[in-house]
């Protein structure tokens, strides 16, 4: 891995995301209605190796790293690959409904249900208050989560 503070590691993951970017997918997923200012195109197997590649042994250093990638609401890949490194253990029933609240698209929703909320054990809960909700993407959220259980 290399970087061993968060900010290096967050560093060293950018540069994979700028090395491994696909400008034709970035344009199609841009075409397709997606708005984040930065969109590399990768693709999920790819941002999976990089999660196996840059996720800390330590959970609340990997859970940090994961809260910072996901703040990041200006890139695609950043928030899908928060998903993948923050671990299941470490995330409290309100900050994964606040996650889930937070997304920005389906495809969001779908890699945060199935790489994080559909492992917790109050996942039910969550699906059903974003099921009560009055937004479009919070009931995705909650179909994705119950689909994935």
């Amino acid at each position: 891995m290399g970087a061993t503070t968060q900010e290096g590691i967050i560093a060293a993951i950018r540069k994979e995301f700028f090395a491994l970017r696909n400008g034709m997918i970035a344009d199609i997923l841009r075409k397709g209605g997606l708005e984040q200012k930065y969109i590399f195109g990768l693709q999920l197997p790819q941002i999976k190796d990089i999660a196996l590649r840059f996720t800390p042994e330590d959970k609340e250093e990997a859970a940090s790293i994961a809260q910072a990638l996901w703040s990041d609401r200006e890139c695609r890949e950043a928030r899908l690959l928060a998903c993948h490194i923050m671990p299941p253990e470490s995330i409290t029933k309100e900050e994964a409904l606040q996650w889930a609240e937070d997304s920005t698209s389906r495809e969001e929703s779908d890699i945060l249900a199935f790489r994080l909320l559909r492992r917790l054990p109050f996942a039910e809960d969550i699906a059903d208050e974003l099921e009560a909700s009055e937004s479009p993407i919070n009931h995705y959220t909650a179909t994705a989560i119950k689909r994935f259980l």
